[in-house]
């Protein structure tokens, strides 16, 4: 075992096993964190923490407007440019 270690970066079968062990147990490692995670959420052991802040959504009509008058505005836009350019001619001509 202690030759092995002398062999790496030098023969690139010993790099691929070590790539390939490391790999696995990485693998191994996630699958298991996922099945216990899965088996505690399910189980209904595992809940978030609560939060402390409490956000209250309310409709704005008025932001909701000015969000829709922008897009229009934008639209308006695109629309011109697809048309072609509108500006004033070049004066030097």
């Amino acid at each position: 075992m202690g030759g092995a270690f002398k062999e790496i970066g030098r023969n690139a079968f010993t790099d691929w096993i070590l790539v390939l062990i490391v790999s696995v147990g990485v693998g191994g490692a996630l699958i298991a964190g996922g099945a216990y995670l899965y088996l505690q959420v399910t189980s209904g052991n595992f809940k978030p923490a609560e939060s402390s802040t409490t956000v209250k959504k309310i409709f704005d009509k008025s932001e909701l407007t000015s969000i829709i008058d922008r897009f229009k505005v934008h639209e308006e836009a695109s629309l011109q440019i697809k048309k072609g350019y509108r500006g004033p001619t070049d004066p030097s001509l």
